[in-house]
């Protein structure tokens, strides 16, 4: 109401002085609804109403505190501290921690420090107030959120995915997470992220690992906002949901930022050039750690360590210039699903990497030929899948052969020549299966 935004409400918030059970009772029947208890000992239940495909949900509590203003004291900040008396009729707006003049100012302020104390998920949640409103949190606020943001590491890892990903739902989410960076906030959520500091990488690179993983995400950002939301097939792709809530996009973020979090281990020095061989293998596990803790779905999971562990492969694909159709063939066998946003990452990180040695030229090759990539993974997804010509029964009786990993190997290079163009019948597939059967009895 205050920010006079239309938007249709579907979450209400009782306040109930006593008897908060008889009034849910009396609510949940009056609507016709069930209820559910979310925390029988602090008071706290939600009746959920169906109507017309939406879903709306009336939040009671008991009343904390020796009165209502005390109740709202406890909230996390001030923008939340206002109030409806439902029973009021001339000035029905209760203001008693001066919210409307900082909702005004745009300004997130703690009135009480000790709330972030009792539920440190709030300096978080200041971060996604920050970035999904355009405001600023308050110096003092600021303060606080160095005092006791090391009680983060206590958060639940759940409750902590849930706001670092209303963060990275924004276009602009790079903000918010720089400014998590200066106030050491993001170390208490991924502590990996500590060693990437001041990590040198060598001419190619103007920023250390983890600035330049920053600067990363703002790239990502930047040819989303100017390049992709102008592409309804990329977008469509991106918006698919990976989880409950969550999509692509969003994990895509996530390895902006933990995409060379291997470097720190695997840095070396051969002659006079810094070398992070197997960094994407170590990055991989080390993701593979940070989904666990901050309880990633397992398809988000999987997807992150795919991003990371194949983020160098389209500059391979790129020095190849222009590359083969077996080689974008196998990039795309090998990456299935994530090829695109692999490219999307790679993009981004050889945007971020403006060194000394950077060569433009190369930069604009790959860039040319990455954007041609995307465009072949699409137009390969509106084609009618190819007739199979073979199956395992088909080659082991053939061959005389029994069950073994080697009829899955046949059967994959059949397709990937059948894909190439080089195999059409039933014939050139036995001629391809006796090949691969010569070279592994070779072997």
């Amino acid at each position: 109401m205050f920010l006079k935004r239309k938007k249709e409400l579907i979450d209400f918030d009782f306040c109930v002085e006593k008897n908060v059970l008889g009034a849910v009772k009396d609510f949940s029947r009056k609507i016709s609804s069930k209820f559910i208890v979310l925390d029988e000992k602090e008071g706290s239940y939600r009746v959920i109403l169906k109507k017309h495909s939406k879903i709306y949900t009336y939040d009671f509590t008991l009343m904390r505190g020796k009165n209502f203003n005390e109740d709202l004291y406890l909230r996390d900040f001030t923008i939340n501290m206002l109030a409806l008396n439902v029973l009021g009729r001339n000035n029905p707006v209760i203001d008693s921690f001066h919210s409307a003049g900082d909702i005004k100012r745009k300004l997130i302020r703690t009135a009480n420090q000790d709330v972030l104390r009792q539920d440190p998920l709030r300096i978080l949640r200041g971060f996604s107030f920050m970035i999904n409103y355009g405001f600023k949190i308050d110096r003092n606020t600021q303060k606080s959120f160095i005092r006791y943001k090391k009680l983060l590491k206590k958060v639940s890892g759940e409750r902590i995915n849930e706001e670092l990903f209303k963060i990275f739902n924004n276009c602009y989410s790079y903000d918010a997470v720089k400014r998590m960076e200066e106030l050491r906030i993001i170390d208490e959520i991924i502590p990996q992220i500590s060693r990437t500091r001041n990590v040198y990488q060598g001419g190619f690179h103007h920023l250390d690992v983890w600035r330049h993983s920053l600067e990363t995400l703002r790239e990502f950002e930047m040819l989303y906002r100017k390049y992709i939301v102008h592409k309804k097939e990329i977008l469509n792709y991106l918006n698919e949901p990976l989880a409950e809530g969550r999509t692509r996009t969003q994990i895509i973020k996530l390895a902006c930022l933990l995409h060379d979090i291997g470097k720190p281990i695997a840095k070396n020095k051969k002659g006079n050039r810094t070398i992070f061989h197997t960094h994407e293998k170590i990055g991989m596990n080390l993701a593979e750690n940070i989904a666990k803790k901050i309880k990633l779905s397992l398809r988000e999971k999987d997807v992150l360590k795919k991003l990371i562990f194949w983020h160098l492969r389209p500059g391979y694909l790129a020095d190849q210039a222009p590359p083969t159709k077996r080689a974008i063939y196998h990039f795309f066998r090998d990456t299935q699903e994530e090829g695109v946003s692999v490219i999307l990452l790679s993009l981004s990180d050889w945007r971020a990497t403006r060194g000394p040695l950077t060569n433009m030229v190369k930069r604009k090759r790959h860039e040319r030929i990455m954007l041609k990539l995307i465009d072949h993974y699409f137009e390969e997804k509106k084609k009618k899948p190819l007739p199979k010509l073979l199956d395992g029964y088909d080659v082991m009786k053939k061959f005389n052969l029994k069950p073994s990993v080697l009829i899955g190997e046949i059967l994959k290079k059949i397709k990937e020549e059948q894909v190439l163009g080089k195999v059409k019948t039933k014939k050139d597939a036995y001629t391809v299966a006796k090949k691969v059967i010569k070279e592994a009895s070779h072997d």
